[in-house]
């Protein structure tokens, strides 16, 4: 069904327009933008269930997700993986110009960054990287070397994660990290079972996890939701109960911004949106819960696993 359609019957149902009559633009754009409000608050609240997906990951500290966009990079900063990429790179007026930064991420230079300089020569300028070593508390360095260390993998239309597990095969299932908010990530110990993410740019994340996960060896599943985006020609092909759903949202939504329908009518408006929001309600995701101890298969608690007393099944 296209979302014209949804649209329209919308309109009719909220005594705005009839079916066979052409609504007026400015109605065509209002019922838009508020069925773009409605996608987007049901997706982000767990009700769509088409739009949720997983990712494998490897266990690392620090993923970033990105989609068209990299702001984690930083403007004029570049990663080489050795010290012969960094000296084969041929420096440039605009380099210096743009105040570039290197950073080597070798393993043996971590806390080391470059930046250019100009050395006059009578043949004209020439360009060299400088080191910088001991910047420690240097702003744009610790945002260097937490993207030189962290996993990057470029995944389309990432609108909300939802949880991440230790996915420990097909013997164990999988083991739910439990969330904490960012400010309060860096409260907890190395080897407590945790996980935070801060959101970047538009499809951007930067997901977090303790050490003791991370250097397990074990192997992640993301649960997420894709985005939901629309314009008016898009074809919805969703399952029925979502068209619907959607259609009577928007009735609801047009009949308050534009009264037309008694107090009966709207009251039966309400009750049918909340009936059919509990018809695909989903699990909702536990990002907001924050727990000390959970159970386990084979009855291992969660001290259990922090002290190493539990196969990972990988």
């Amino acid at each position: 069904m296209e979302v014209r359609t949804i649209i329209t019957e919308a309109l009719s149902r909220a005594n705005l327009v009839p079916r066979r009559q052409a609504a007026p633009g400015y109605q065509v754009e209002d019922a838009f933008k508020l069925l773009q409000g409605i996608c987007s608050k049901y997706n982000n609240d767990n009700y769509l269930a088409f739009t949720q997906s997983t990712l494998d990951l490897p266990a690392k500290r620090v993923i970033h997700i990105y989609d068209e966009i990299d702001s984690l990079k930083g403007a004029n900063n570049l990663y080489f993986g050795s010290d012969t990429e960094l000296s084969e790179y041929e420096l440039t007026q605009e380099d210096a110009d743009n105040n570039v930064w290197a950073f080597l991420n070798d393993g043996q230079h971590d806390t080391v960054v470059y930046s250019v300089i100009t050395i006059s020569t009578p043949e004209g300028p020439q360009y060299s990287w400088l080191p910088h070593p001991n910047q420690e508390y240097n702003a744009r360095y610790q945002d260097m070397l937490k993207y030189a260390k962290a996993y990057h993998i470029q995944v389309p239309n990432v609108s909300k994660l939802n949880t991440l597990n230790v996915n420990r095969g097909s013997t164990y299932g999988m083991l739910k990290l439990n969330f904490l908010p960012r400010g309060e990530f860096d409260s907890y110990v190395a080897n407590e079972l945790y996980w935070t993410y801060t959101e970047g740019a538009e499809g951007e994340w930067l997901i977090e996890i303790k050490p003791y996960v991370a250097t397990s060896g074990v192997k992640l599943r993301l649960e997420y939701n894709k985005g939901f985006k629309i314009d008016l020609d898009t074809d919805l092909r969703i399952p029925d109960a979502y068209l619907e759903l959607l259609t009577v949202a928007l009735t609801h939504k047009l009949a308050i911004k534009y009264p037309r329908l008694d107090a009966d009518h709207m009251n039966r408006l309400e009750k049918e949106v909340a009936t059919m929001l509990d018809n695909v309600r989903t699990p909702k995701a536990d990002t907001k819960s924050v727990k000390r101890e959970n159970d386990y298969t084979g009855g291992y608690s969660a001290n259990d696993v922090m002290c190493g007393r539990m196969f990972w099944g990988i």
